[in-house]
């Protein structure tokens, strides 16, 4: 435990620069930790890993399943929570269970949930009555991987457990589970969370390209709930669940407004489930100040991003459309440069169906116009470059690429103008002179392509 929690410290020492870092493209997938407070109100999304479950309570505090505690002491307290479910863990074997309270206690070679030789009383395939009270219920169900597999290797955490290998079997998997809520529940999921975290995936791609050829977000959160990781007894285990929530709304009763929280629709390494007993306690304290527990997307649909709130742009990015950044920034200060104005404006729908067909030819671009895109910087790495494609294919980019441009190019209001006339012919707006800022156009965007 100890060179986990010195590996954990440095993984968020990591994950801070690459957040900082992240604000460099606008993208379709944007990892979603939690969103600017939203006015007037206080907020706040709860997230249930590795569910459904019928598996009962240890030690007992209900009559019901883990999950439908869960759900009925949601409702108790009017409260939508957010269930990132799997499919089933049946499949991973032959395995062998490792040390109780290790990080292998289900399974040396793979994860199985609620716990090994117990596959079938739990996932999305064996458990369709939980799926369905989940959403009869009016809670949100994500993406948690059809198997569970990890995508990448974790060996500092997990030696040398089972892995897919490239991102055709991480899309495989997710869209496994994708088609199963869409077939027998009609439900459309939006967001993902990945196994254990793991983004790496061995063939050089991760779970953002994964996730943007699904059309998900990537569900992150930012407040961890606790529940999975022992402290000697279950009386601790619940103390350590409710114990920082209390702390966090003492010190400012805003502090999770906005927030998404992380906790377990499942077992401790320890096979307890203090989370059946610290639920109830959470969302006291959550109520007695006037908190309102919704689901992830809920809190997307009112504010989509963390450091800046835009109608306009919320608007957009509920839509589909790449407004954001990958690390869910607007940023609406920024100058706005050419590449960005491209990728916000290309169609959802077609940009995703092209990308799909990218992935699945094995990132072949013989087919798209990849030495045209090259004329404005783009290559096939890059980030807008499906993007450029589409927009040289509808002629909304002049192949010649006359004018010099970059996608790095800043733009003016003369260049924003000639672009969205031939996006929109016909649209009436007023813009500034020379540099715009990205705050400059949301508004205008919204015209061209939402109405």
């Amino acid at each position: 435990m100890i060179i986990y929690d010195l590996a954990r410290r440095a993984k968020h020492v990591l994950r801070d620069y690459k957040k900082k870092r992240d604000c460099k493209y606008v993208t379709t997938v944007r990892r979603i930790e939690r969103v600017f407070p939203p006015k007037g109100q206080r907020l706040v999304a709860m997230t249930f890993d590795d569910g459904p479950t019928d598996i009962e309570t240890n030690p007992k505090v209900s009559e019901d399943g883990l999950t439908l505690h869960l759900l009925k002491t949601l409702e108790k307290y009017g409260a939508k929570g957010t269930f990132d479910v799997i499919g089933t863990t049946e499949h991973n074997y032959p395995d062998v269970a490792g040390e109780e309270n290790s990080f292998t206690w289900g399974g040396v070679k793979f994860d199985h949930y609620p716990d090994i030789n117990l596959d079938m009383r739990a996932g999305a395939k064996n458990k369709p009555e939980l799926i369905k009270r989940i959403l009869d219920g009016g809670h949100e169900i994500t993406n948690h991987g059809y198997r569970h597999v990890l995508f990448g290797k974790m060996k500092l955490v997990y030696g040398d457990r089972e892995s897919f290998n490239n991102i055709h079997e991480v899309v495989e998997d997710l869209m496994t589970l994708d088609s199963l809520l869409e077939k027998d529940f009609g439900y459309k999921m939006k967001l993902s969370r990945p196994p254990h975290y793991v983004d790496k995936i061995p063939d050089g791609k991760n779970s953002y390209d994964a996730y943007r050829y699904l059309g998900y977000n990537y569900m992150a959160a930012s407040f961890d709930g606790g529940g999975w990781l022992p402290t000697g007894s279950f009386e601790s285990d619940v103390e350590a669940m409710v114990a920082p929530l209390r702390r966090a709304l003492s010190e400012n009763p805003d502090a999770l407004n906005g927030q998404i929280i992380f906790q377990k629709d499942g077992f401790s390494m320890a096979r307890l489930s203090p989370v059946a007993a610290a639920l109830p306690k959470q969302l006291e304290l959550l109520s007695e100040l006037g908190y309102k527990v919704i689901t992830v997307s809920e809190l997307l649909a009112l504010s989509s991003f963390e450091d800046a709130e835009n109608e306009y742009a919320t608007a957009l990015a509920n839509a589909g459309y790449a407004i954001g950044y990958k690390n869910n920034t607007l940023h609406p200060e920024k100058v706005l440069t050419f590449g960005e104005l491209v990728a916000m404006t290309t169609n959802p729908e077609k940009q995703l169906s092209l990308y799909r067909e990218f992935v699945d030819s094995g990132f072949s671009s013989e087919k798209l116009p990849e030495a045209e895109t090259k004329k404005f910087g783009v290559l096939k790495e890059h980030p807008y470059f499906i993007a450029f494609c589409l927009a040289l294919q509808s002629g909304i980019l002049d192949s010649d690429n006359k004018n010099k441009l970059s996608y790095k190019t800043p733009v003016t209001g003369s260049l924003f103008t000639d672009f969205i006339k031939k996006l929109k012919p016909g649209l009436s707006f007023e813009i500034k002179n020379g540099k715009l800022l990205r705050g400059d156009v949301f508004s205008i965007l919204a015209d061209a392509l939402l109405k």
